[in-house]
């Protein structure tokens, strides 16, 4: 009887097991983008649709991530915060667009970076 007991604990076990390698993983739904002295870190980044990303900075000047292409930022205008921002401040954008968006920094267009969206 109690090897019943054993069998049917190990089949629970392999069970859920399983189960957890099957589950689906959720997509990260924010990713964070520091602007410092040598460039942005992550430069690449790989997200999922609808993700959202935080621009930040550690330098003590104003910052203003945006679209390419510089300094219209017409590839995909929605990802523009329309100004510089603060040292201070962050800035996040959701992206709803699939494909692959490069960006700079509209103050110092040599820092620059890719991201892209996926479904």
């Amino acid at each position: 009887m109690r090897w019943m007991y054993g069998v049917v604990a190990v089949s629970i076990v392999a069970a859920g097991f399983v189960f957890f390698l099957r589950a689906p993983t959720s997509p990260q739904q924010t990713v964070i983008i520091t602007l410092t002295g040598s460039g942005y870190e992550p430069a690449e980044v790989l997200i999922a649709q609808g993700t959202q990303v935080i621009f930040r900075t550690t330098e003590p000047r104003m910052f203003w991530p945006a679209s390419n292409l510089h300094p219209s930022h017409g590839i995909y205008p929605e990802f523009d915060p329309k100004r510089p921002l603060e040292p201070s401040e962050t800035w996040a954008f959701v992206f709803d667009t699939v494909g692959e968006w490069r960006f700079h920094d509209h103050l110092a267009p040599y820092y620059t970076g890719t991201i892209t969206v996926t479904k």
